[in-house]
């Protein structure tokens, strides 16, 4: 199911959960995994701004080197170090790589096939997140919840084709208990196809009778699932506190509009600052 995961890990934030989940879904796998270490571009920019202004182009080139050189110290003695220890009988590679940390995901998404993305999520920091939005293959941020199950969301605002299917593999190959819920997005009252192409606006009837023909379609698979009316965003984080999942699972949800029928933006990257839970990202 992952062969291949990339982890990548920002000079701005490390987080050592994010190699032990790692290894725990290699060892259940049997993945290989490929460890990339980013030295924030944005952090060396900084030095041009803080650097006082009399000093030469030299100097504050000597200043970017310095900084390099500590977070290459960093990356060896601290995140390979503890890569060493944790994945002792799992297969991977390790890298450095200068930049920003989605282009240097991409460029390594041009050069090798993954089939997931593991990542860590630190809200006050200089990433944007912009790796959410912008490739097709699962990303999962991970927190450090430590219950067995998952909640897997479903919504008008999606296709839900692989949800399910991600989710009932992870379920049985990791015996995790599976929870699920469809969410009939009032704000954006729209239905997403299988194709990911949105509909125009429709009745909420309509829209909650798509929801109970998948809710019939799972329960031939077993699967129960909890039709909810309301926000996509506030619904799901609300299933997430009662649940306490070890993973939240979403798809490619089309959400265009919010409250007021304001347009809304970055939905994943909002779910990732609030949930304090694993999130995969189907993409």
């Amino acid at each position: 199911m992952f062969n291949k995961v990339l982890i990548p890990i920002s000079s701005e934030y490390y987080g050592k959960h994010v190699l032990k989940r790692g290894e725990f879904l290699a060892n259940q796998f049997n993945s290989k995994i490929d460890l990339l270490y980013i030295i924030e571009e944005k952090t060396l920019n900084q030095t041009d701004k803080i650097s006082d202004i009399y000093r030469t182009p030299l100097e504050k080139e000597e200043t970017k080197k310095e900084i390099i050189r500590k977070q290459k110290l960093a990356a060896d003695n601290i995140v390979f170090n503890d890569a060493e220890f944790i994945f002792k009988h799992i297969p991977f590679e390790k890298k450095i790589v200068e930049g920003e940390f989605t282009r240097v995901v991409k460029s390594e998404l041009k050069k090798k096939t993954y089939d997931l993305i593991m990542m860590g999520f630190e809200k006050e920091c200089l990433l944007n997140y912009r790796l959410l939005d912008d490739i097709d293959i699962p990303v999962w941020i991970v927190a450090k919840s430590e219950r067995q199950s998952i909640l897997a969301v479903c919504s008008n605002l999606a296709p839900n084709k692989k949800v399910p299917e991600i989710s009932l593999k992870l379920s049985e190959a990791l015996g995790w208990k599976l929870h699920m819920i469809y969410v009939v997005d009032t704000e954006d009252s729209v239905h997403v196809d299988e194709n990911g192409i949105r509909s125009d606006k429709k009745p909420e009837n309509v829209l909650l009778y798509f929801g109970q023909e998948f809710t019939y379609e799972m329960k031939k698979k077993k699967i129960n699932v909890d039709v909810i009316k309301g926000s996509l965003e506030k619904e799901t984080l609300k299933a997430a506190e009662k649940i306490k999942p070890k993973l939240v699972i979403l798809g490619r949800e089309q959400k265009k509009k919010g409250p007021l029928g304001i347009p809304i933006k970055n939905l994943k990257k909002k779910l990732a600052e609030k949930c304090e839970y694993s999130i995969l990202f189907v993409n």
